[in-house]
């Protein structure tokens, strides 16, 4: 069974809901390390005193627009289409959407590990940890990306699935694989932890 033959089964409506998030990059995700007891101590500190609110510093509203397409809407970088089959499956350890805009690639990454965080935590709903890789795109790397530029906004198309395959592929199979990538694969990143409504 192909990659594209999962999406043509009966619809199994996933979702991973709206997610309130707190920003953990540079405080305790350096890129490189995460000082996970300093960051477990802090999260469990607001827990226990209901002040986490005063720490989300950002949102993800999702909302469901097909059987096989989830809208992602992130309060500072705007809106991304998931395929809604890698929510919670058990051979993707995450969700990627995908943004290219003002020649930056941006990726959504929204992990599938809330048994890990309610081992960590005690939290009446799910948590997951999310980020976003910021790459600013030379002409060469913009021209490679950007035949997907709008078709990768274009959740509600018939062929946004066989698109961001292609996109897919071109970023994890072409553009990373360049010297430049090898070397230094982005330029930013954002670090969330997101608390699920």
């Amino acid at each position: 069974m192909g990659i594209l033959d999962i999406f043509k089964s009966k619809p199994d409506v996933r979702e991973i809901g709206n997610l309130n998030c707190v920003n953990i990059g540079g405080k305790f995700d350096t890129g490189h390390k995460v000082d996970n007891k300093a960051l477990f101590k802090y999260l469990k500190d607001h827990i226990k005193k209901k002040t986490l609110k005063k720490e989300f510093s950002s949102k993800i509203n999702e909302k469901i627009i097909s059987g096989t397409v989830n809208e992602l809407k992130v309060k500072s970088a705007g809106i991304f289409f998931i395929p809604s089959y890698f929510i919670n499956h058990k051979d993707y350890e995450k969700i990627m959407g995908f943004k290219i805009i003002d020649k930056t690639l941006i990726i959504l990454n929204i992990q599938n590990d809330q048994d890990w965080w309610s081992k960590k935590l005690n939290y009446d709903q799910e948590i997951r940890s999310v980020s976003m890789q910021i790459i600013e795109l030379d002409d060469g790397e913009y021209n490679l990306l950007k035949p997907f530029e709008k078709k990768i906004t274009q959740g509600k198309n018939k062929k946004f699935i066989d698109n961001y395959m292609d996109l897919y592929q071109v970023i994890f199979g072409g553009l990373f694989k360049t010297d430049k990538r090898k070397k230094y694969p982005i330029n930013s990143f954002v670090s969330l932890v997101g608390f699920k409504e």
